[in-house]
């Protein structure tokens, strides 16, 4: 990244002011964004912050979500007018769709009119194309052209379900939503925060996964959960067909971790088939059938050829003690592992657990309470990950664990312990700490994320006071030179 032409010593202070001030001591509200400091090298730290937003309440995406340009030169934000894209060389903020874009925190719920919602949001990995909704209608638009086109309508039992994910090759969006309309949606406009989550997950809502094709429009619901919370839905990078998503839910409750292929065969009725028949030899069940290929009846003609429902899911990660948890699952940037958060039990014992998919071997790389982290991520190499820390009240309960982390596995500590019938390999993390968010409130989840050129970690944070809310900020992994 480009050097910011700001005076070193006001920057070095403001930052001092930021990471040890009390509240009272936040900037004013009369202070407007563009006043705030916008580099620093954090005292605690000697790492190089630089704050890339000039609006208050902009955000990145959610940790998952890509959320960079094709070529890496490029990160795709939300302020309440629309989104944005801030030039990761040039600084440069470019406003690519105008509407009204809700500000996310996990305790409270944006009142903004569906149908004047711009939502769902990601960033195409083949092209410079983000796709989103506007209200019901699901949108593309090329950042470079600005040319913009509707793919089309979600039905009203989708609106409020997981946001999208693009596939690799960019033909697919998929995402996950509820069976059929009705009051007890997912995270619909009654939702007030983070506490429903059992409440939700006692509704048993039958939802569904779907997918839209890009190039068409036609959307296809092709799993149906009659009692799960299907949410985080997240393709591959690499693999076309690839998704993962989750058993939403209180953690110590479900195991949440799941993939599973979008699309499966399409199959030609033969002499004696039936629907038990045929779903037997697929692994699959009769009511599953139906409803993938549509039929409205038990019914089948010779030669009839009926789409088939995936293959069942494979579950990531299997719970073997009460209170045991893993979430916030996300992708190696290589497709060959998923990772995730991983605690037995629960606020004791803090893992980064991972799966080979291709052998189907675990890994757990050790941390310590106060380095737990709402969520991680992994660098574009797999060498390294990030965390972003946990308030007072976050899941780890930690009593300083509100910083940027940067985790390096040490295979000094290697070691092999049992977990049920497997050998899992285990490693610890050495931690770096990057920013000091001693005066940042996890009602706001910073999200963070490694850039392409693995050089900065990208986060958003309120630490700058509450009335200026959101900003996006990247700090540099390099210690600053002195």
């Amino acid at each position: 990244m480009k050097k910011c032409f700001c005076t070193p010593a006001f920057l070095f202070s403001a930052l001092a002011l930021l990471a040890h001030a009390s509240a009272a001591d936040t900037p004013s509200a009369a202070s407007k964004p563009d006043k705030l400091p916008t580099e620093w090298i954090d005292p605690d730290t000697g790492h190089r912050v630089i704050r890339l937003s000039r609006e208050d309440e902009t955000q990145s995406l959610y940790f998952h979500q890509n959320t960079y340009t094709p070529d890496g030169t490029r990160v795709v934000v939300t302020v309440p007018s629309g989104i944005e894209t801030i030039n990761l060389k040039t600084y440069e903020i470019k406003k690519v769709v105008s509407g009204s874009t809700p500000t996310q925190r996990i305790d409270t719920h944006d009142n903004t009119p569906p149908e004047q919602r711009i939502a769902h949001i990601v960033m195409g990995r083949k092209t410079p194309t983000v796709y989103y909704t506007r209200g019901a209608d699901v949108m593309a638009t090329n950042l470079d052209t600005g040319a913009t086109r509707k793919i089309c309508s979600l039905p009203d039992e989708l609106f409020w379900g997981a946001g999208f994910t693009v596939n690799a090759d960019e033909t697919l969006l998929a995402g996950s939503g509820d069976a059929a309309p009705g009051e007890l949606g997912a995270i619909g406009p009654a939702w007030t925060g983070n506490g429903q989550l059992p409440q939700r997950m006692a509704a048993l809502v039958p939802m569904v996964l779907y997918a839209i094709n890009i190039k068409t429009g036609e959307l296809k619901k092709f799993f149906r959960a009659e009692t799960d919370w299907l949410n985080h839905v997240q393709f591959s990078p690499t693999d076309p067909t690839l998704l993962m998503y989750c058993h939403e839910g209180s953690w110590d409750r479900v195991d949440r971790v799941w993939q599973i292929r979008v699309a499966g065969d399409i199959y030609t009725v033969q002499t004696g088939d039936t629907l038990e028949k045929i779903a037997a030899a697929h692994g699959t069940y009769p009511a599953m059938i139906k409803y993938t290929a549509g039929l409205t009846s038990d019914d089948l003609k010779i030669g009839q050829k009926i789409q088939l429902p995936p293959a069942p899911p494979r579950l990531i990660h299997q719970r073997t003690m009460d209170m045991e948890i893993a979430g916030h699952e996300f992708w190696g940037a290589d497709g060959k592992h998923a990772w995730y958060d991983l605690q037995t039990p629960k606020s004791t014992q803090f893992w980064v657990g991972g799966m080979d998919l291709a052998t189907g071997q675990h890994i757990r790389y050790s941390l310590q309470k106060n380095q737990w982290s709402v969520h991680y991520n992994v660098s574009p190499d797999g060498k390294l990950f990030a965390g972003d820390g946990g308030g007072p009240t976050s899941v780890a309960r930690g009593d300083n664990g509100q910083w940027i982390y940067l985790f390096t596995p040490d295979p000094s500590t290697a070691a092999t312990i049992k977990v049920g019938n497997e050998d899992v390999q285990t490693m610890t993390f050495k931690a770096e700490r990057l920013v000091n968010l001693a005066n940042h409130d996890y009602g706001l989840e910073p999200n963070v994320s490694f850039t392409p050129d693995m050089k900065w970690i990208v986060f958003r944070s309120n630490m700058l006071g509450e009335e200026h809310g959101s900003q996006v900020f990247a700090v540099e992994l390099a210690k600053a030179a002195k």
